[in-house]
């Protein structure tokens, strides 16, 4: 177990490690999305002041309860409209509390019964759950405004934060978690920027299946946009995540020309290699790793190379050949300082898709994210994505906060909710479209997904490789023959 943990760390930090672009295929935005997180924060702790926000208090005792009798914090403020608007103390309020406190102390005396303040104590008392996440500036978190509410308002649970600093504390950080999870002890709750949450992780038992709890809460795909689950294999769900992102790709129309949006990904190949003229793939500057990204993280089996029944790989197949042809010539047309014909952005904030298109690449086409199925949107990876240890002894408390996360009072700070019933009433809102812009944008979050996880691990061969043809240091033959005998040798360990 703990050697599947050490590769897994190794291929992890070299995905997050390689220089980024915003917002390609849900990979980390070390500027821009802590610009983003930052902002967040910001407008999240004001609005703090005019509403309160936060669970009500787990009644029962047993730490790893069926799901059947959980307290369904989702629903506590239906339950308890007022309770939701409960405010954090003043400066002035404390000190009228203080002043108070101290006139009746004589009293209290008198009486030779012992006092203590009753916040602290009930703190005291409280069970600690332990959340590990990082950050930029001192480690600052996202969640610190959602602990603060949670510890205020739920009399059984305390969340206790430990941060880390992206940078050198990170790898630190991964490292402990790393022995510290595979000695079988470790953080009751774990965000993925400081654990891996890769296929093998999942399958592995190194973490708490939530989808029995969430369901319990009417936490379900009926209720919710697919985004708040990123961790999921099959029926089950090994992370969490609060909000997301989406994104799309887009065309140059020379590039398209009369024709149709290709239907699959074959055709998006073949229409790129036959296009004469010059142009980039997703930026002048993107590393070669997440143009192949894009060409192959959306397939279960890498468009048929991987045979994984069998255990087996072929990638002497055509498409692949193609893959590799394409992406050479974009980075080349890249490095000569053309324009891409190819790029993404995301899609959210009160401007329409069409708006972005004007705004950013006007005149061209969406083609969106292609899977086996078909091409769709792309939900952004979301490093703030929440795991529960299968190590904890406070299965209760762990899953208090993550219900938490997800409930109303937590959804409704942003602007776009993964709350579906949430969602409507906000871009109504606040969001001044007509009926068939908000139809648009509902159908762009049903459609939206996350890119594969299972073929992760395989991928990194495959960039790592790769780059030594785009590079021109090895002959496309000779960088063929390397990833498949690595991946063949990959898929032999799993047998």
């Amino acid at each position: 177990m703990l050697g599947l943990l050490q590769k897994s760390l190794i291929r992890w930090n070299k995905r997050t490690h390689k220089d980024t672009k915003p917002g390609i295929m849900g990979e980390e935005e070390p500027l821009k999305q802590q610009f983003q997180k930052t902002v967040f924060l910001v407008v999240f702790s004001m609005s703090l002041i005019f509403t309160g926000c936060g669970p009500r208090e787990a009644s029962r005792d047993s730490s790893q309860p069926e799901p059947s009798e959980l307290e369904i914090y989702y629903h506590a403020d239906d339950e308890d409209p007022e309770f939701w608007n409960r405010q954090p103390e003043s400066e002035s309020a404390a000190q009228e509390s203080e002043s108070a406190a101290q006139k009746s102390e004589s009293a209290t005396q008198e009486s030779g019964s012992a006092t203590q303040e009753p916040e602290k104590q009930e703190e005291d008392e409280k069970i600690v759950i332990t959340l590990v996440t990082a950050g930029f500036q001192g480690g600052m978190s996202n969640y610190s405004s959602f602990v603060d509410r949670f510890n205020m308002s739920n009399k059984k649970y305390r969340v206790e934060l430990e941060t880390c600093e992206y940078g050198e504390e990170l790898g630190t950080m991964r490292d402990r978690l790393l022995v510290e999870v595979g000695a079988g002890k470790g953080p009751d709750i774990m965000s993925e920027d400081v654990f891996p949450l890769s296929q093998e992780i999942m399958d592995s038992g190194f973490l708490v299946d939530l989808a029995p709890y969430l369901e319990e809460s009417g936490i379900t795909s009926e209720t919710f946009f697919s985004g708040y689950a990123p961790g999921f294999s099959g029926d089950r769900i090994y992370g969490v995540a609060p909000n997301m992102i989406i994104q799309n790709y887009y065309i140059a129309p020379e590039v398209l020309g009369d024709r149709e949006v290709p239907k699959d990904m074959e055709g998006l190949v073949d229409m790129l290699l036959e296009y004469p003229g010059q142009g980039c793939l997703l930026g002048p500057q993107v590393a070669s790793r997440y143009v192949l990204q894009y060409f192959l993280k959306g397939s279960e089996d890498l468009w048929g190379i991987i045979d994984w029944e069998n255990n087996t790989c072929d990638f002497t197949a055509p498409i692949f050949s193609k893959i590799l042809d394409v992406t050479k010539k974009g980075h080349e047309d890249g490095r000569k300082g053309y324009k891409p014909i190819l790029d993404n952005n995301g899609v959210d904030g009160s401007e329409t898709e069409e708006e972005i298109i004007d705004k950013w690449f006007p005149g061209y086409i969406p083609v969106g994210y292609y899977f086996d199925d078909g091409p769709h949107y792309l939900i952004q990876d979301n490093s703030d994505t929440l795991m529960v240890n299968a190590n904890t002894e406070h299965l209760e408390g762990a899953y208090a906060f993550i219900s938490y996360i997800l409930s109303k009072s937590v959804q409704s700070v942003y602007s776009e909710p993964m709350n579906k019933e949430l969602w409507e009433a906000s871009v109504k809102r606040d969001f001044h479209w007509d009926e068939e812009a908000r139809q648009k944008r509902l159908e762009m979050y049903e459609d939206a997904r996350y890119a594969v996880r299972r073929t992760e691990e395989i991928l990194e061969i495959v960039y790592d490789v790769s780059d030594n043809y785009i590079e021109g240091n090895l002959s496309k033959e000779e960088t063929i023959n390397q990833i498949q005998n690595r991946v063949q040798l990959y898929l032999n360990e799993r047998k």
